[in-house]
């Protein structure tokens, strides 16, 4: 049983060790962020919840996202489940750790993220520093772009929008193209998981619950895909993000180690 391929995916694992091939090559997003404050006299319809969504999470300049959930993998007749552990803060200095564990593998990704630049190390190894360019060629997705969870929403990468019944503000559901919304996450999975081929996707959905002025309560993410390294291995994602802490001072653990020792 090949203990790689039950790894999870998405915008908040930025593990990988290779380049993306000629055939699939990344999709690079502009850096720019837009600072426009969101109206909430109108209240978001299918058509434009998503750009109104991702307009809205990039004004805040600072806030604080937690994940929770699990991936279950299936080899042959055998289950086993990887946890999803994440913590991501936004601010002037960002900051991503990234823990995923289970009886086969134990993983633990730190980066930081300031000025164009990254320091960043998998597991207890030293951190290396580098180029923010440097840094997506090789992981694939930036938590920060402007896409959801790692999944790209350009034209054509999302099949359809629906609003859902919510108990306070609005909650949309999104179901993503499985080929073309996946561009960077297929690298990513690809190169950190040592597979033999890109994993190949069959649901992608995402529910997000926003308040009235479309601030970020918690989105929900259910993903199936199968992988192939030596053996087929079919994989069952689910997890939820907690978003927090708007606008305030968040401390983000062992900055003054990371600007100190490595001059990031």
């Amino acid at each position: 049983m090949n203990k790689s391929l039950f790894l999870p995916l998405g915008a908040l694992l930025l593990f990988s060790c290779g380049e993306p091939t000629s055939s699939m090559s990344r999709i690079d997003y502009s850096s720019g962020e837009s600072k426009e404050p969101e109206s909430s006299s109108q209240a978001p319809t299918e058509k434009d919840f998503v750009s109104r969504y991702l307009r809205k999470l990039s004004s805040y300049r600072s806030y604080k996202a937690v994940t929770k959930g699990s991936t279950k993998a299936k080899v042959w007749f055998v289950e086993t489940t990887q946890s999803i552990d994440v913590t991501l803060i936004k601010n002037e200095y960002s900051y991503l750790k990234n823990e995923s564990h289970s009886s086969f593998v134990n993983t633990v990704h730190t980066a930081y993220f300031h000025d164009g630049n990254t320091a960043y190390r998998n597991d207890e190894g030293k951190f290396k520093v580098e180029s923010l360019k440097a840094y997506l060629d090789a992981y694939g997705v930036y938590p920060f772009d402007p896409a959801i969870e790692g999944y790209l929403c350009e034209d054509g990468c999302i099949q359809s929008v629906e609003r859902i019944p919510s108990s306070q503000g609005y909650a949309f559901k999104i179901a993503f193209d499985p080929e073309k919304a996946t561009t960077n996450v297929r690298i990513q999975m690809k190169a950190f998981g040592g597979l033999d081929d890109y994993p190949v996707f069959s649901k992608i959905d995402v529910t997000i619950y926003v308040k009235e002025d479309l601030t970020p309560e918690h989105l929900d993410v259910a993903a199936n895909y199968d992988a192939k390294r030596g053996v087929d291995t079919s994989c069952k994602q689910e997890y939820r993000v907690d978003f927090s802490n708007f606008n305030e001072d968040i401390e983000i653990p062992d900055l003054e180690t990371i600007k100190n020792e490595y001059k990031l």
